[in-house]
């Protein structure tokens, strides 16, 4: 089985000698920072990770993002605080009720009235638009999953944790949050075992959602259980490098945000040819900023680099396309 080979690794970790309780410290808000921005950015927020940062820990709001962003952010903080403590609680037994603690948190500030409350209506998934399970059978369903949850101990760790993870997504039992939610139960039953919370990078946002429909809906979870062994195993390796002392390495490089007029200024093209381009599909946009202005992620240079390149060689602009498509 795929996660097994997560159990050498594991074993090498615990031979290593424990951090210190300052470097310890450290790198818990390490991981709470990396696990509060890639998630967010799984969940559609457009903060970077030093604008992450600014908000828990300089206590600053960052312009031209909206208030849900930064309640979001602290939200997971919190979370994370919390599943860090449940984890080592003696004999306690992880079950819906902890599902519902957990959704209670990720809403705060954000939907109190529903934290923690299963839903009453009818909700799509994220992707592909499938209908998730009648409202009605969503407490029968939440049952079943407590007794699971209570019984399921045999599984790998990973596996349990992965499982936990794909069984609540099937369900996704609350109005909003609940792949946060799943992600957090996800790793309160990896610390529950003693291993770290999986890490994931901002670029697998893409691969994260496509694995979960097809694990979902179409009963093929090969990708989704390579995503989630990768996830596992990068948090494996990152505290095997801090017991080597070896530094924290991010998930991935901080892309950041423009707005048109600086893409048009570090790119050398006019607004209006960028607006075009973008018109065609041959640029992507990244979101918007609380005041509606149009957003692009720094990681659209090299494609900007490639369409002028391909416009050098007087290629048609369809041509262009095809040859993006392919490339």
């Amino acid at each position: 089985m795929i996660y097994q080979e997560l159990t050498a690794k594991k074993n090498e970790l615990d031979k290593l000698p424990a951090l210190s309780a300052e470097a310890q410290e450290e790198l818990r808000k390490k991981i709470e920072l990396e696990i509060a921005y890639v998630g967010g950015g799984f969940d559609g927020l457009t903060l970077t990770r030093k604008e992450a940062a600014m908000i828990l820990y300089e206590d600053k709001t960052v312009e031209n993002h909206s208030l849900t962003e930064h309640i979001q952010i602290l939200n997971a903080a919190k979370v994370f605080e919390m599943i860090s403590e449940l984890a080592h609680k003696v004999n306690h037994q992880i079950d819906d009720s902890d599902v519902k603690n957990i959704h209670r948190i990720v809403v705060r500030n954000l939907d109190d009235k529903n934290g923690g409350v299963y839903r009453s209506f009818k909700r799509n998934f994220s992707v592909g638009g499938h209908e998730m399970p009648d409202s009605v059978r969503v407490q029968r369903m939440m049952d079943d999953f407590g007794m699971w949850l209570f019984a399921a101990r045999t599984l790998h760790p990973a596996a349990l944790a992965a499982e936990a993870h794909l069984r609540l997504m099937s369900i996704q039992p609350f109005g909003m949050g609940n792949a946060c939610t799943a992600r957090f139960l996800m790793n309160l039953i990896l610390m529950r075992y003693d291993y770290p919370p999986a890490l994931f990078s901002r670029r697998e946002k893409k691969e994260y959602w496509d694995t979960l429909e097809k694990a979902v809906f179409k009963n093929d979870r090969v990708g989704y259980d390579k995503l989630i062994c990768r996830a596992v195993n990068r948090s494996l390796e990152t505290y095997i490098k801090a017991a080597q002392h070896q530094g924290f390495e991010e998930t991935d490089h901080d892309p950041y945000f423009l707005r048109i007029g600086q893409l048009a200024k570090e790119t050398g093209e006019r607004v209006s040819t960028l607006r075009y381009w973008t018109s065609l599909g041959l640029l992507e946009t990244a979101g918007k900023t609380s005041a509606d202005y149009t957003l692009y992620s720094s990681e659209i240079f090299p494609r900007i680099k490639r369409l002028k390149e391909l416009k050098e060689q007087r290629f048609t602009l369809q041509e262009i396309r095809n040859r993006l498509q392919e490339e």
